[in-house]
Formats: C-alpha cells, sequence, structure tokens
C-alpha cells in the first residue's frame, strides 16, 4: 500500500468546508501546528520566512548523531534573517548546552553575485525577498534575547573563528567556489573529531557548489568518516572521521 499523500486530497476537503467555518478553525489550526512544533523542538518556530533552508533538518541530524554532545561551539556562515540562527542557538539552550553560535554575515546582499542555472544572481534573490527591509534589523530583531547568538559581521575570507573547537559548522554564505573553499578551511579546520560539516546547494541550481565540494570531499576523503545528503533540502553532511 502507498503511504504517499494526494496532493490535492486536503485541498479538496477544505473546499467541502464552508468559508465562516474555515474562518473560525484557522486560528486553530494555526495555534495546534504551533503546539505541535513546540512538542518537537522544545521552542517555538521564528517568524515566517526567515528560514529559507529549514533547519530542522540539521538539529534532527545532529540529534540523531548525538553532534550536540561532542566539544566546540556551532558555526554558521550566512544567516540571511537569523530564523535558523534562532532554532540553533534554541536547540542548544533546551539542552543546557553552553555553547555558542557564531553567526557570520557580511549583511549586504548585494556580495554575492552568483548566479543559478536560470540566470538569476543571488543578490537578486534575497533583495526580492526582503523586498526593501532590512537583512541586519531582521537577523537583530529575531536573536536580539538569545545570549548564546554571537554576531561576526564580517567578511568571512577576513577572519579567524573566535572559537578553538567546532561541533557543528553550516555553510551557506557566498556561493563562488573561492568562497565555498574558504568557508569549508573556516570550519574544517577547527571541526571535532566526529563533528559535522554540513553545506546548502549542493546538487541544485548552483552546480559550481556542488563541483567543489566534490573536489573538496575528495582531496580530504581521509579525514571523512560519513557524506550523506538530503536531496529535498539540497543539504550534503560531511562527517569527520572520530579520534
Amino acid at each position: 500500500m502507498s503511504n504517499v499523500v494526494n496532493p490535492n486530497r486536503s485541498t479538496k476537503v477544505r473546499a467541502l468546508v464552508p468559508e465562516p467555518l474555515r474562518t473560525v478553525l484557522r486560528p486553530l489550526w494555526k495555534f495546534a501546528m504551533l503546539a505541535r512544533y513546540r512538542f518537537q523542538y522544545g521552542f517555538y518556530p521564528p517568524p515566517g520566512g526567515t528560514d529559507l533552508v529549514g533547519y530542522e533538518t540539521m538539529i534532527d541530524f545532529m540529534q540523531t548523531r548525538q553532534i550536540f554532545n561532542l566539544p566546540g561551539d556551532v558555526v554558521e556562515v550566512g544567516a540571511f534573517c537569523g530564523g535558523g540562527t534562532y532554532k540553533l542557538a534554541k536547540s542548544l539552550l533546551r539542552r543546557h548546552l553552553a555553547k555558542k553560535v557564531y553567526a557570520i554575515d557580511c549583511f549586504d546582499i548585494s556580495f554575492d553575485q552568483t548566479e543559478c542555472t536560470a540566470g538569476i544572481k543571488m543578490a537578486e534573490l534575497y533583495a526580492g525577498l526582503l523586498r526593501g527591509r532590512s537583512q541586519k534589523e531582521l537577523f537583530c530583531d529575531n536573536t536580539r534575547r538569545l545570549h548564546n547568538v554571537v554576531m561576526i559581521a564580517a567578511d568571512s575570507k577576513a577572519l579567524s573563528l573566535p572559537t578553538d573547537a567546532i561541533c557543528f559548522g553550516f555553510i551557506d554564505g557566498n556561493h563562488s567556489p573561492e568562497y565555498v573553499r574558504n568557508d569549508f578551511h573556516l570550519v574544517w579546520d577547527k571541526l571535532s573529531a566526529g563533528g559535522v560539516a554540513a553545506f546548502h546547494d549542493y546538487g541544485y541550481d548552483l552546480p559550481m557548489v556542488t563541483s567543489t565540494l566534490d573536489e573538496l570531499c575528495a582531496k580530504y576523503r581521509n579525514e571523512i568518516d560519513e557524506s550523506c545528503v538530503n536531496e529535498a533540502k539540497h543539504i550534503l553532511f560531511i562527517r569527520k572521521k572520530p579520534a
């Protein structure tokens, strides 16, 4: 028996419910969804549209492989509006871990001129999503009460991380090959044994990201214990060999 849900089924069911009743039920449905999220992750989600990746995928991965228990902090290169940063920080606080989330972003939406296969520059995509709003202000609004978030407003090529060890790093910054290589080394060189580095846009519409990561995986294959891809979210996970 197939367990694939018919995408039109829920739409057909909703069509049978009178609009006045749908109006009444909508807030209850929203509350139920928020309650379910809080039950699963231990906190309420950030505002919609502030996490473009789906950081739950990475939180689940970290939980399954007990990455939270490894030595080191969490590093995020490319924070956008801070929704994902919020989720990482809340996940650490929920577990009462004295770890920091170092969120690195230059907060200049014109910075990434990499083009996807559709010919759209990443800078244009970000500008369209922000619709004139300030990326940095949105980030600060979404993370202001999180004492374990350290915002680093800088070019990732021009800094050294203020932490001695990393248990998990997520790279979704500038998508040009030179930055993919730089950000890989930024995290990998301080990644704890058994730690994980994750990279967005793998196997998707930025082929130079994929080919650069394939090149790096081949180069460091003797240091890699496991690699896997979440195809739905276009995330490559690379785990460093345990000590």
